[in-house]
């Protein structure tokens, strides 16, 4: 995201000693030090706050749910189903039509 160079973080350390002086800059160290440690706990508590919701049963079963109403909702599913159906009634029907043929075609000679 930020990109600094050695030029820019040693200008940001003078304007800090300069700011804050040398004799507080050991005490102003140590409260960044404490305030980045509580921000790395709090992210860390929200984390796992979301980690346990997630794995609560019952949005397990809500999405278990909603991946089958997905499922049975699924047009693609039943127009295969058809199609499926189509095709055995056709290839039925040609092998009857053939048989038929032949039997034709043998009573004929």
């Amino acid at each position: 995201m930020f990109s600094f160079g050695w030029s820019e973080i040693l200008l940001i350390g003078i304007v800090v000693i300069i700011v804050i002086g040398p004799k507080d800059l050991p005490n102003f160290l140590k409260q960044i030090k404490t305030f980045t440690k509580s921000l790395k706990k709090i992210s860390r508590e929200f984390k796992s706050s979301l980690n346990e919701l997630t794995e609560d049963g019952d949005i397990k079963e809500l999405k278990n749910s909603i991946s089958n109403i997905k499922n049975d909702l699924d047009p693609t599913k039943s127009l295969k189903d058809e199609i499926t159906s189509i095709k055995e009634t056709v290839e039925f029907t040609d092998k009857e039509v053939a048989d038929i043929n032949s039997k034709i075609l043998k009573d004929n000679k």
